[in-house]
């Protein structure tokens, strides 16, 4: 307000001084055109201008100043208002880093690696139940074809859709003859596999250790070959050898390796341990091996018992014809055709001129050989299925 006035009082002021100004020109224009002029008088006036000059410039500074300081004023507002959003936008922006930094705080590097532990247990657990998962999808896959296998075979007699041939090379091509100067056997290929280094095949062939202990004649005689003698559906023989790779004289198994590097043929199929386990009596077999040195022959029975003991050590008893010759030959489950023993012995009658008794054999069960080949490191060697190896590590 008291701006307001000043600047009146100046402006009026101005005018005043203006008016005077115009009227002392006016005065001196007279002088100047009268004839007489007084110089005293004109030097007073010429004084009076100037002082009238300084205050007008005086005046016109002050209003130029008044009009700077207001436009200032309104500038200064301006920059207040600017100052004043620009604190608000700082007051924000720290609120939001705080909000930050407490993020960040709960974030810690101990916390962190905390998480990533955490994280890395779940992730390994999940691993875990996947990797039992897949397995136990695998076990129930292979059960449920074997069972399907198993069904189909038992139903195929029933519908009259007997296959001879696929008979043959389950049952009866497998069996080979091993025979020496004055003694004859029985043995069973395996199914051939990929060698490890991917070149070439392995072929395991399974007997009575006392079949090959006859053959050599003496335990010096060890690594000496074995004459192999195998059979086509044709009836063509071919004669091989093998060599000895691990036995058992309690059991009376041996487990022998063929000198070939191509696959068998014909190589049978192990009965896995769930299925083994659950055989019992009648249940239908084939015995299949050369007896006398024949060619292989199969005979059908039944399991007599699952339980003979002889000498302290089981047996399984089978009704199915045997003969001397049937050492270390195969027995298979009529169903499936697949190999659930080997056999062993057979029994005799008389002290003075002995008798054989064909439907009283004697077979090492599979299950028992299984054992052996797993404390002596050889079931990946064979191949064994992947049930019996499962099984055998969960006892």
């Amino acid at each position: 307000m008291n701006r307001i006035v000043l600047s009146a009082g100046l402006v009026t002021g101005a005018f005043v001084v203006a008016d005077h100004y115009l009227q002392l020109r006016a005065r001196i224009v007279e002088l100047e055109q009268a004839p007489r002029a007084n110089p005293d008088h004109l030097r007073d006036l010429e004084r009076r201008i100037g002082s009238l000059q300084l205050a007008v410039v005086e005046a016109r500074a002050s209003i130029e100043a008044d009009a700077r300081t207001e436009k200032l004023a309104g500038e200064l507002l301006l920059v207040a208002g600017e100052l004043e959003r620009e604190r608000c936008r700082v007051a924000e922006q720290s609120a939001r880093l705080d909000g930050w930094e407490s993020r960040l705080s709960q974030h810690a590097p101990e916390q962190l690696d905390g998480r990533i532990e955490d994280l890395s247990v779940d992730v390994q657990r999940r691993e875990q139940d996947l990797s039992e998962l897949r397995a136990l999808t695998e076990r129930i896959s292979a059960e449920g074809a074997a069972r399907v296998g198993a069904i189909e075979a038992r139903v195929a007699p029933l519908l009259g859709a007997r296959d001879e041939l696929r008979m043959w090379s389950e049952l009866v091509g497998p069996v080979v003859q091993l025979a020496g100067e004055s003694t004859v056997g029985s043995g069973v290929l395996l199914e051939s596999k990929r060698r490890q280094s991917g070149e070439g095949w392995v072929t395991h062939l399974i007997t009575s250790w006392h079949v090959v202990r006859d053959i050599y004649g003496s335990l010096d005689r060890v690594h000496t070959p074995v004459p192999v003698q195998m059979y086509a559906s044709d009836g063509s023989t071919r004669d091989e050898t093998a060599h000895m790779v691990a036995y058992d004289v309690e059991i009376d198994i041996a487990l022998l390796e063929m000198d070939l590097n191509e696959p068998v043929p014909c190589g049978a199929r192990l009965a896995p341990r769930e299925r083994l386990t659950e055989m019992q009596i009648f249940d239908e077999v084939y015995a299949v091996g050369c007896p006398l040195g024949n060619d292989p022959i199969p005979t059908r029975g039944e399991i007599a018992a699952t339980h003979h003991l002889v000498d302290g050590h089981p047996y399984w008893m089978i009704s199915a014809p045997t003969y001397i010759g049937n050492s270390g030959g195969g027995i298979f489950s009529a169903g499936e055709r697949e190999l659930v023993g080997i056999f062993s012995k057979i029994y005799t009658h008389g002290a003075t001129r002995s008798t054989i008794v064909p439907h009283m054999g004697l077979a090492t069960p599979l299950p028992i050989v299984y054992d052996w080949l797993e404390r002596d490191g050889f079931s990946v060697l064979v191949g064994l299925a992947p049930q019996a190896q499962t099984a055998s590590a969960q006892r």
